[in-house]
């Protein structure tokens, strides 16, 4: 049953201040152990030093590494455990994904530059101030102090 190749996701965290070269010693290490028992590479993400939500092993920033792969058991437990004696590893979490799982590409948006408006738009035609006739406001209904007094009687105490 373990030569079933099943996909699987691990995000792995490098301290923050930690040299380039060590972080790609660590990727190394999980891309030799993949080719070494048979797995395959399906995505490997940088998403950069981030803020900790809690010091981890005194350290307050950590460089996060996603990484997707599908390999055996075995493979993913000899990572496992390579990345527990790992110095430059700081904490690490793996999860089986589905079987059907397909890696989709991510493609990055490029924006475009926005033509001014006021350039792609034709100017509309403006009327002298002139010849703009103002209306006036309708007036509203107002209540008075008669009236006020009329519901007061009707209604005592109430409010």
């Amino acid at each position: 049953m373990s030569d079933l190749v099943r996909k699987y996701e691990l995000i792995y965290i490098h301290p923050g201040n930690l040299p380039g070269e060590n972080v790609d010693e660590a990727f190394e290490i999980l891309k030799g152990t993949l080719e070494k028992m048979g797995g395959e590479l399906i995505h490997h993400e940088d998403w950069g030093v981030r803020t900790l939500a809690y010091p981890v092993q005194k350290n307050n920033e950590g460089r996060y590494i996603l990484v997707r792969f599908a390999c055996v058991a075995d493979c993913l437990k000899e990572i496992e455990r390579r990345f527990r004696i790992s110095e430059s590893v700081i904490k690490y979490l793996s999860v089986r994904l589905p079987d059907n799982y397909v890696q989709e590409e991510v493609v990055e948006e490029v924006e475009e530059p926005e033509a001014a408006p006021a350039a792609a738009a034709p100017a509309a035609e403006e009327t002298p101030a002139a010849e703009v006739k103002e209306e006036a406001p309708a007036a509203a209904p107002t209540a008075t102090a008669t009236d006020n007094q009329e519901v007061e009687k009707e209604n005592p105490g109430e409010e």
